[in-house]
């Protein structure tokens, strides 16, 4: 879904249901969330669920990511993702 207005319709419920949906099973590390109540910018969430470490903050993953849509916020954890694994990868070669 990208910048449509989401109305309250069923359709729309069951579309952000699905998203959130593929959101949590996806990335079940962060805790995602969709609030119709705030503004474009930051309907989307997710939280980090474990403690955000000084060597994950320096590596560039942040404990809380907001999105204006799905598809942003799933681009960002996706990138979160490859950070975090990253940072558990030992140098090649070794």
């Amino acid at each position: 879904m990208t910048a449509l207005s989401l109305g309250s319709s069923a359709e729309d419920r069951r579309l952000v249901e699905r998203q959130l949906h593929v959101l949590r099973t996806t990335y079940p590390a962060w805790d995602v969330r969709f609030r119709p109540d705030v503004p474009a910018g930051g309907r989307w969430t997710a939280v980090l669920g474990r403690p955000l470490t000084a060597q994950l903050a320096a590596g560039g993953v942040r404990k809380r990511l907001a999105a204006p849509d799905a598809i942003t916020l799933a681009s960002a954890l996706a990138h979160h993702t490859t950070l975090l694994h990253a940072r558990r990868r030992p140098a090649w070669p070794a």
